[in-house]
């Protein structure tokens, strides 16, 4: 009976430790519970949900299209040519025509590019002295030629400029036969033409029948349409 007291005693004084300290514990609990969520909320990277954030209605939402529109070049001016006229003087009878229909127009010589030639010669000698010396000696064999006075060919030996190739590879083949190594070298050549200039927009006040009717005054005229500035500096 005795034991039984003393344990009874004891049993009491173990539970009474243990809820004491049982509620020590748990403010520290509920104090590292409250550490951690300040430290999640003071956090930076910390998530939070859309449907938690505050809304303002007063931001309106804006979409950027992206474009792909690029810089365009300024458009030149052009002017109009009516040509090319054989004589000055039908020219000049046009633009009083023009004038009469109250078109502003003038006079213009062109140089235009045409078919390239083929240059034969024969290569520059060391000396003017020379150069005669093979010029004479060519025309004793009864080859038309001369010599170039300038420029990058002087003191050489023209054979003749040609219209087509295979003419002046034939006279090269002949020239070869009598022991002189020729040269043929392509040539753009240009030639000046009488041409009438309406600047920009005075070709437009016409209609394309009162055109035809101008055009049809003289045989192979055109109208074509140029940059006014490549006819300005002509």
């Amino acid at each position: 009976m005795r034991w039984i007291v003393v344990s009874l005693l004891a049993l009491n004084g173990l539970v009474f430790v243990y809820f004491q300290l049982s509620a020590d514990a748990a403010p520290s609990a509920a104090a590292s519970l409250k550490e951690a969520a300040t430290s999640v909320n003071s956090d930076p990277l910390s998530v939070v949900l859309l449907s938690e954030q505050p809304r303002d209605r007063s931001v309106a939402s804006v979409r950027i299209k992206p474009t792909n529109k690029s810089v365009e070049a300024p458009v030149q001016p052009l002017c109009t040519l009516v040509g090319s006229f054989k004589r000055l003087l039908k020219a000049e009878y046009l633009v009083e025509r023009l004038a009469a229909l109250g078109l502003v127009a003038e006079v213009k010589n062109l140089v235009v590019a045409s078919d390239s030639g083929y240059w034969l010669y024969l290569p520059p000698e060391v000396s003017r002295k020379e150069a005669l010396r093979r010029l004479s000696e060519l025309q004793g064999r009864g080859i038309d030629s001369y010599v170039i006075p300038s420029g990058n060919l002087a003191n050489g030996i023209s054979l003749g400029m040609f219209s087509q190739q295979d003419r002046a590879q034939a006279m090269q083949k002949q020239i070869k036969k009598q022991g002189y190594q020729s040269q043929i070298v392509n040539v753009p050549r240009e030639q000046k033409e009488i041409w009438v200039f309406l600047p920009q927009g005075e070709a437009a006040k016409l209609s394309d029948e009162r055109w035809l009717e101008l055009l049809s005054s003289e045989d192979y005229l055109q109208k074509r349409q140029n940059l006014c500035a490549d006819v300005a500096s002509a």
